[in-house]
């Protein structure tokens, strides 16, 4: 299978952490609600309900289409990991993300209650970017100011997440642009 094969390169050269690797596996369980070790396009809809964000069915089968390497219309573990270790391996920003940032989103919230804090967020985020990128990580997730002014954590919830990332991949894309024209600019 194609997927296995792409899960063994990429392992290689993007190791996911024992910390990563349990939380993926939690999230996935908890996505399949019927239980037949593969997510449809219902079972997404009904954790992106849950979330607040209402998404057309169209959107969510493109979201499965993306990572579907079988084109079964489903996506199983592998393809949900390897879905997984593409994204963060990618740092050209082209890598298709929506249901990798529903995951990632879903790995910070441990208790599945639809909105995150800095201090879910902290061990992923520690395990996958060290302590010297971790401040820079919050940041990009929860803006300048990561508590309320009452001294409470501050939340979000999956749409101003969904903000917050897309608006940094954004950037990213830009960026690449910007260095592509330079370096592509006749002298």
């Amino acid at each position: 299978m194609a997927t296995l094969e792409n899960a063994k390169l990429l392992a290689e050269s993007e190791n996911v952490s024992q910390v990563e690797l349990e939380s993926l596996k939690k999230v996935y369980n908890h996505m399949d609600s019927n239980k037949d070790n593969k997510l449809d396009w219902m079972e997404i809809s009904d954790i992106l309900t849950k979330l607040q964000h209402r998404t057309p069915k169209q959107d969510i089968e493109n979201m499965i289409w993306e990572v579907d390497d079988d084109l079964d219309g489903y996506v199983c573990w592998d393809e949900f990991l390897v879905c997984y270790q593409r994204c963060i391996s990618d740092n050209t920003g082209l890598e298709p993300r929506n249901l990798y940032n529903l995951v990632q989103f879903l790995m910070y919230d441990k208790d599945f209650s639809g909105e995150i804090s800095v201090e879910q967020t902290l061990q992923i985020l520690f395990v996958r970017y060290g302590r010297e990128k971790l401040d820079s990580e919050i940041q990009e997730i929860f803006g300048e100011e990561q508590k309320l002014p009452d001294g409470q954590e501050k939340r979000i919830g999956y749409t101003e997440y969904l903000r917050r990332v897309n608006a940094r991949l954004a950037k990213i894309r830009n960026q690449k642009k910007t260095v592509s024209k330079v370096a592509s600019t006749p002298r």
